[in-house]
């Protein structure tokens, strides 16, 4: 049973999602100039509530995920690598340290872009976990604000990320915030600093 639920179950949601996206209609604001580049990295930074709609926009990309290592984890990880993800195994709640780490390492050696739930993994939600400036300071990698708004849209609130999922033929629009950068030798009150500056820009893409 357990078999079935790793392998099988992750094709099924992959069909399943990308055939529900195809009916919602994507709207980006201008992509910042300086990461068009192929050579440029940075940070992709957004709340978890819209995660289900930011996974869509990039598939077959150089972007790396951050999943735990449950059985849910696994699932998770089957399902973005159909999606042309990469991921990183770990926990900001269990081993947080190693977890952070690893994907520096990961995403520094291979030119990956790390892509962060900042709020996640259990909330309070549209609160910034420190770990995404960390990670900005040890990289080096600009912070990239990303937000979605929705025309229309289900809300789970039975989640704690009140997790948004697009109507059918509704509109979401992805946008994108200024940049965060982190310098290496950045002290601990300055770290903060940093954290609160990029809740502040999430909440006022978000419109809250």
């Amino acid at each position: 049973m357990k078999t079935l639920k790793i392998y099988i179950i992750p094709l099924v949601i992959y069909v399943l999602y990308r055939t529900y996206m195809f009916f919602v209609r994507f709207i980006e604001s201008e992509y910042p100039k300086n990461l068009k580049k192929a050579d440029a990295n940075f940070i992709v930074a957004h709340f978890h509530q819209d995660e289900l709609v930011l996974v869509h926009q990039r598939t077959n990309s150089n972007f790396c995920t951050m999943t735990s290592t449950s059985t849910d984890g696994e699932m998770m990880t089957r399902f973005l690598k159909f999606m042309g993800y990469k991921s990183v195994r770990g926990s900001s709640t269990r081993g947080g340290a190693t977890a952070l780490l690893q994907m520096i390492r990961t995403c520094s050696l291979n030119k990956l872009n790390p892509v962060i739930a900042v709020d996640g993994p259990r909330g309070p939600i549209y609160k910034v976990k420190k770990g995404v400036v960390e990670l900005a300071k040890q990289t080096g990698f600009p912070i990239l604000p990303v937000a979605v708004t929705y025309s229309s849209a289900f809300c789970i609130k039975k989640s704690w990320n009140k997790a948004m999922i697009p109507k059918p033929f509704s509109r979401a629009t992805i946008k994108f915030g200024h940049q965060i950068l982190v310098p290496h030798t950045t002290d601990k009150i300055k770290l903060e600093a940093f954290r609160l500056e990029l809740e502040k820009e999430l909440l006022v893409l978000k419109g809250l």
